[in-house]
């Protein structure tokens, strides 16, 4: 049995057939070629929300690598510039518009709370000006292309130092479970949306190199928040309790 042609459709299908039964292969087309980049590109929005309330929740960036956010944050202004000077369907990059932007307010609230804002700063403003200038087409398609490979890299960098921390610590601090598993679940549907809907023409090989490597590293690390949310658990309490006993000090 041969399997299906997956392959991208332009106008709004029929799902059935003239006997009035679904037509599987039909709706599997639609589904991989529209439905789910525009899912994947929604449920971005909330992606880094999770990690941005705990933060905020608890007054604290502990167990957070900075050096991971700027990582990311280069990754994603990469990527957006390349769909952007590429001139791809928004569907098919549009979340990493929207993600580049959370992980900018991460940048600044994770420096702030480490008081390494002079730092994250400087990194958003480089950051900012690189993606104006990749956006624009200045740079030759070549070197463009060239810097979408190091995604891959990047895409390492950006969560091997997190992963390193977590296993130093045998702790995993006030990173977000939830932010990760939706990033991992989004890398998922990802490498499907791009194998059918971008070209090798546009780098297609390359952002399913990056993808892959995502899904493993976002999965390395949810693997570290179930083995050590015991230690976690433990450790943020002593904070805690040792905070509290700093404020009762003062107060005397």
């Amino acid at each position: 049995m041969s399997s299906p042609d997956l392959t991208p459709i332009t106008e709004t299908p029929s799902f059935v057939n003239e006997g009035e039964e679904i037509n599987l292969e039909v709706f599997l087309r639609y589904f991989v070629a529209d439905v789910l980049p525009y899912a994947v590109v929604l449920g971005s929005v909330l992606l880094k929300f999770p990690q941005i309330l705990k933060i905020l929740q608890h007054r604290s960036a502990d167990g957070i690598s900075l050096a991971s956010v700027y990582f990311e944050m280069t990754a994603y202004v990469i990527t957006t510039s390349w769909g952007i000077a590429q001139a791809l369907n928004f569907k098919d990059y549009g979340e990493n518009m929207l993600i580049m932007g959370e992980v900018a307010f991460l940048l600044l609230l994770v420096g702030y709370l480490q008081r390494s804002m002079s730092c994250a700063l400087l990194v958003f403003i480089f950051e900012a000006v690189a993606l104006v200038v990749m956006s624009s087409g200045f740079l030759p398609r070549i070197f463009h292309e060239w810097l979408l490979g190091l995604q891959i890299f990047l895409g390492m960098s950006s969560r091997v130092p997190q992963i390193i921390m977590n296993y130093r610590n045998q702790s995993t601090g006030h990173v977000s479970f939830l932010t990760y598993y939706l990033a991992m679940v989004g890398g998922i549907a990802r490498l499907l949306t791009t194998f059918h809907n971008v070209s090798v023409e546009k780098g297609k090989y390359v952002m399913l190199m990056q993808f892959g490597v995502a899904v493993g590293l976002n999965a390395t690390i949810l693997l570290q928040i179930l083995a050590y949310r015991e230690l976690t658990r433990k450790k943020l309490d002593q904070q805690n309790l040792e905070k509290t006993l700093e404020k009762d000090k003062k107060r005397e």
